[in-house]
């Protein structure tokens, strides 16, 4: 089976993991960010985004990995091994929720065996979008993964509609792909009339992409 990232988060959309929300929010301090403005970790607390999406890059590295999904715990990752760092940025505006370290494992280790489960199934999730990314995108076809990124892309507007970055942006910002060939191969695109781009977004795919450029 070919991974799939829509498929894999619509699948996990329809998860009940929001029992430990209310436990989360009773001792959580509540702030906002503004569209492309960085979240500082303070590596003695955990971060949940109940609104918005956060890109993932690892520090020092203006490529995009990944972004949130619902549910995840940002900061847990450079808790269990500080020898790692990310960077997370907001694509959107964004809602955060920080709570300690010491009310993570409360919550999620003593509390409940169902909220324990709920986090076991958050990272298993986790580590299934972070293969598909890797299946994605290590590909010796540049083509193959700016046909995957398109609709990837189209799918992420239709969960995240306040997300405004244009689609060769989008594409760049993610791979190690050159500029000047992804201009090339979305105006071929447009041109061919396969794609609808309108002020640098994409609109819709209008029909099947070619099977190589």
């Amino acid at each position: 089976m070919r991974f799939v990232f829509e498929t894999i988060h619509e699948h996990y959309r329809t998860l009940a993991l929001n029992k430990h929300q209310t436990e989360v929010v009773t001792c959580a301090e509540y702030f906002s960010l503004k569209m492309n403005e960085p979240l500082k970790l303070d590596l003695n607390s955990i971060y949940f985004i109940p609104e918005g999406v956060l890109s993932i890059a690892m520090d020092e590295d203006p490529h995009i990995i990944g972004t949130t999904i619902e549910y995840m715990p940002v900061g847990l990752l450079e808790y269990l091994c500080p020898v790692v760092s990310f960077k997370y940025v907001a694509l959107t505006p964004a809602k955060v929720l920080k709570i300690s370290i010491s009310d993570f494992e409360r919550i999620f280790f003593n509390t409940s065996a169902d909220y324990a489960k709920e986090l076991t199934t958050i990272l298993s999730y986790m580590l299934i979008v972070v293969l598909d990314v890797h299946v994605e995108r290590r590909t010796d076809s540049g083509y193959y993964t700016i046909k995957a990124m398109l609709r990837r892309y189209l799918y992420r507007r239709t969960v995240n509609a306040q997300e405004s970055e244009g689609i060769a942006n989008f594409i760049i910002r993610r791979t190690n792909l050159s500029r000047s060939y992804v201009f090339r191969v979305l105006a071929a695109l447009k041109e061919g009339e396969y794609i609808t781009i309108k002020k640098g977004k994409l609109i819709s795919i209008d029909k099947k992409l070619p099977n190589d450029f």
